[in-house]
């Protein structure tokens, strides 16, 4: 399967359309480039480059970089979270910031009914 095939679909789906092709977007990189299984950072910069519009934009990136900087995506999300949690720096897209407290919200009341 090509890369384009994912490109060429990627502005006309959503939802569970969109979810499916990121899951076969995922399997593609993950069965094209096996570094990818090693390091979340890369298979993101792989996916969005040969899955989305947005590869056009990203160039090649030598995975020995990558390798330096393995996890700084979830260390920023999480960075992000810990500013959210103390009320600076909220999403200024209204939706965005009800679907982060909707799922707080959901993460919280699991942690306490386990």
């Amino acid at each position: 399967m090509s890369a384009s095939v994912f490109f060429d679909k990627w502005n006309s789906v959503s939802g569970r359309e969109r979810r499916e092709l990121i899951g076969r977007c995922v399997e593609y990189v993950l069965s094209s480039f096996p570094g990818s299984r090693n390091s979340d950072l890369y298979l993101t910069i792989l996916a969005l480059r040969y899955c989305t519009p947005m590869g056009k934009y990203i160039s090649i990136v030598p995975y020995e970089l990558i390798r330096e900087f393995d996890g700084i995506l979830e260390a920023i999300r999480r960075t992000r979270q810990l500013f959210n949690e103390r009320g600076l720096y909220l999403p200024t897209d209204q939706r965005i910031y009800e679907k982060r407290l909707k799922k707080a919200r959901r993460f919280k009341r699991a942690v306490v009914t386990s």
